[in-house]
């Protein structure tokens, strides 16, 4: 992947990052913006379009829709309004950000391991996301529909361990290295146990420390599964 399409990647992703968690609080609670927030939403916008430059209209054009996506999913309009507010698909609108982000570069691979690895992805989005979906399902309003609103808590975790199961079928057929193969199926166990664990009264240091550092030890177990084997 060229350096520049990875500077794309980071700087819109850690900018949507940062709206959902940090702007779109402030859409609603009506709290003053920090200047320090408004910088790295900056910084991280202005990666992104470095990152662009040096790339086809192509890109551009995928990445613009991410963004339409992005501000879609909560717009400045008065409360309630934008896609997270539409029932069930506040979790697949984020999802298939994170999924487009993480698959754009994987564009000239061959149709079928591609769609393999974009579903695999997507399912990935969707798990990782359950434990805040449950986490919230207390607070957010009944509205909203969310998928533990409507199936329940343990009901939720069922469907996350079923998705988990046809990750490790999805890994089987798009990983053929199989220390890297390892590393992954390890992290989805540390995954599924972290569902496992959560429920709607967990405080916010098991999301932020333990759910969403799961990536994180993926990249970090592929990385030595490279180099060590």
């Amino acid at each position: 992947m060229a350096y520049s399409l990875q500077l794309a990647i980071v700087g819109f992703g850690w900018a949507a990052y940062q709206y959902i968690q940090i702007f779109v609080p402030l859409l609603f609670k009506k709290t003053t913006l920090k200047p320090l927030s408004f910088l790295r939403l900056a910084g991280a916008i202005f990666l992104g379009i470095f990152g662009l430059m040096y790339q086809p209209f192509s890109m551009w054009i995928v990445f613009a829709l991410l963004s339409v996506i992005t501000v879609l999913y909560a717009l400045p309009f008065g409360s309630k309004k934008g896609l997270r507010f539409i029932p069930v698909l506040k979790i697949f609108a984020v999802a298939l950000c994170w999924t487009i982000l993480a698959t754009v570069s994987l564009v000239e691979l061959q149709t079928e391991l591609l769609f393999l690895i974009g579903l695999k992805a997507l399912l990935w989005m969707i798990v990782l996301i359950l434990p805040f979906e449950i986490r919230d399902m207390q607070k957010d309003a009944s509205s909203l529909k969310t998928i533990p609103q409507l199936l329940g808590e343990w009901q939720t975790k069922l469907f996350g361990f079923l998705l988990v199961v046809l990750l490790v079928v999805l890994g089987t057929k798009t990983v053929m290295y199989v220390p890297l193969l390892l590393a992954e199926l390890v992290t989805l166990g540390i995954l599924a146990l972290a569902l496992y664990g959560m429920h709607s009264k967990r405080n916010n240091y098991y999301t932020v420390l333990w759910i969403e550092a799961i990536p994180i030890l993926w990249l970090v177990l592929s990385m030595l599964a490279v180099m060590l084997f």
